[in-house]
């Protein structure tokens, strides 16, 4: 284990924070700056980074980086889920930085006890550039076992691929133009939800968020469909039965329905004007409405929403349409 000297100046009255860094290659170079910029900023903690990485001296290579930075850094030659299994179960934060679902995936489920911030973009057969990000409190072990469930899902439709298939020279010109904004929106929820993980309160986010632009984020509800994917119907009836997640009016939040053989990715809008969920300009009644509606009325808007929800989809992700990734 090697360590850097810390070359930024200290308060006693801060207190320093290891926190646990899954990969140490683009998006762990490219948050450092963020971190650094925390430290400057906060009064009460220094973020300390460990860096963990099987690949020999990519660690270490970015603890110099840090130095250079003012960021105290950390470098372990190690997979993150032997270096997480071997310890004692610390509480200290867990960023995840790895360009593979599966490796995301086996992060959250080796982090039992640790809040969780995950960063990963996707580069979808549609060619869009999807952002995906999440916070997962230390308690919240229902959030962490679905959002693992999620990106292991995603695992099985990724190809063999790096930062070079996304952001780099087989990626898409507008794709490499746009890093920039999805990274500072990795950055901001990093800074906006690190002193709540630390302080084990309520995070700002909701648990996992998307962006197709970089700049407008969209809550994501994870649905499991098991062995066959949703009738419309039955999916737009456990939404307005039992939303997963609270709905902000005006807001795009997202479904990631996991079926049988991929993933499938909705779109809806909650209306700024009355607070109904819409699809496509459509509207259906809110979750409370639906319950106190008679059987009939229950059934038409189930209908309706189930008509809109099979336009609703953004991608339809699966086996034969490779998925590339990065951190």
């Amino acid at each position: 284990m090697l360590t850097s000297s810390a070359l930024m100046p200290t308060s006693e009255a801060r207190s320093r924070v290891e926190v646990m860094t899954a990969g140490a290659n683009r998006g762990a170079r490219l948050m450092q700056p963020a971190i650094a910029n925390f430290n400057r900023a906060s009064a009460r903690f220094a973020l300390a980074p460990i860096y963990v990485d099987p690949v020999p001296e990519r660690a270490l290579a970015l603890v110099r980086e840090g130095a250079r930075r003012g960021v105290t850094a950390t470098a372990v030659e190690a997979r993150i889920e032997d270096v997480l299994s071997s310890e004692d179960r610390s509480h200290s934060p867990l960023i995840v930085s790895v360009d593979n679902p599966y490796a995301v995936a086996s992060a959250l489920e080796s982090a039992e006890g640790r809040p969780v911030l995950v960063y990963l973009l996707v580069r979808m057969p549609s060619q869009e550039l999807m952002g995906i990000r999440a916070v997962i409190r230390s308690d919240d072990d229902r959030e962490r076992e679905l959002a693992a469930r999620f990106f292991r899902a995603l695992g099985k439709l990724t190809a063999r691929s790096g930062a070079s298939a996304v952001v780099g020279v087989d990626g898409r010109p507008e794709h490499i133009a746009l890093e920039p904004a999805y990274r500072a929106w990795f950055a901001e929820h990093m800074q906006s939800n690190m002193t709540k993980l630390v302080a084990n309160i309520a995070p700002e986010n909701d648990p996992l968020e998307i962006t197709v632009d970089g700049r407008k984020t969209m809550s994501l509800m994870v649905k499991e469909s098991g062995p066959a994917w949703s009738d419309p119907s039955e999916l737009a009836r456990a939404i307005v039965e039992h939303p997963l997640m609270p709905i902000t009016r005006g807001r795009d939040f997202a479904i990631g329905e996991i079926g049988p053989d991929g993933v499938r990715m909705h779109v809806l809008r909650v209306r700024a004007t009355d607070g109904k969920p819409a699809i496509n300009a459509r509207a259906v009644v809110t979750p409370e409405e639906y319950r106190a509606a008679n059987s009939e009325e229950r059934d038409s808007i189930r209908r309706e929403l189930a008509t809109v929800m099979s336009r609703s989809a953004l991608a339809t992700l699966v086996v034969t349409l490779a998925l590339f990734t990065t951190d």
